[in-house]
């Protein structure tokens, strides 16, 4: 059983998302920076944890309906992200990304994630089986997950 240390280690980032009056109401948000960003009705926040240290990324969206997919890789090289690239242009997910990064902990145990508005997903213009198949079909790529997002939304 894998412990949550462990379980980390098999991705790179959590995410979650809160609307315009949850990022407002928030004390942890300086004021200057509301000011900049307020204008979205909800905000991606991806925290990156590592060691000692908390990333926080914020996104400002129209929409609330995000998906990660994590693919895990047998390692990184321009191949595999040419064939990552390639795959979210034929599936024409490019232009609905948001954020998107690659990790190697170890030789063994790399990782792509991207995070992206999930429409076409949900709509049942492209199925979770038809994206997994496609990034399969691209060498090196050994699994993939795609995951809905929570919100902190009431």
């Amino acid at each position: 059983m894998e412990t949550d240390k462990s379980a980390q280690k098999n991705k790179i980032s959590i995410g979650l998302i809160i609307n315009s009056n949850e990022l407002n109401n928030n004390p942890i948000f300086p004021s200057e920076i509301k000011e900049e960003i307020l204008d979205s009705p909800y905000y991606l926040l991806i925290f990156i944890s590592r060691e000692d240290v908390v990333k926080i990324s914020c996104f400002p969206t129209k929409n609330k309906n995000i998906k990660k997919i994590l693919v895990k890789l047998k390692e990184f090289s321009p191949d595999l992200v040419k064939g990552i690239s390639n795959v979210l242009n034929e599936l024409n997910l490019s232009k609905k990304i948001l954020h998107t990064t690659g990790l190697c902990y170890e030789m063994e145990k790399c990782f792509y994630e991207t995070y992206l508005i999930g429409d076409l997903i949900d709509s049942g213009e492209l199925t979770v089986d038809t994206i997994t198949n496609k990034f399969m079909s691209v060498a090196n790529v050994l699994k993939v997950l795609i995951e809905d997002i929570p919100t902190l939304i009431k």
